[in-house]
């Protein structure tokens, strides 16, 4: 039961990510209002972690991949490490034994107390360098 309840949670994903590849793909986040604005932007004009992301994957997938980079340059170092979880959570035939101790490695309270300062860090750096 519970294999098949993880199987139907990764179907769910991978619908998900396919719908938001091709949202993405297709409509540009500048152009149409259906978008969500960031909030922190929107109340304090500090650019948050997530910031540009938006503008990064069209523009990703539309295969300007520097502009890409320069709109949220985080979201491409965290890309393959969401995607790693996933693949380990829900794609891979591990025992729970090695599951396990795959995810205290790399979603253990060290892991995210580093991906926390990495976050910290390069929110700090992004509105250091693009305020005048």
């Amino acid at each position: 039961m519970k294999r098949k309840r993880k199987i139907w949670i990764g179907i769910i994903l991978m619908i998900a990510i396919l719908a938001a590849i091709y949202l993405y793909s297709r409509f540009d986040p500048s152009d149409y209002a259906f978008f969500p604005k960031c909030p922190v932007y929107t109340l304090t004009g500090y650019e948050c972690p997530g910031c540009g992301s938006q503008r990064a994957f069209y523009n990703f997938f539309q295969g300007n991949f520097l502009t890409a980079f320069r709109y949220n340059s985080l979201m491409f170092t965290l890309i393959p490490y969401v995607l790693w979880g996933i693949y380990i959570e829900y794609i891979a035939n591990l025992s729970d034994d090695r599951r396990q101790r795959l995810r205290n490695i790399f979603f253990g309270k060290w892991a995210i107390l580093v991906l926390a300062v990495v976050i910290i860090v390069y929110t700090i750096l992004r509105n250091i360098v693009n305020k005048p």
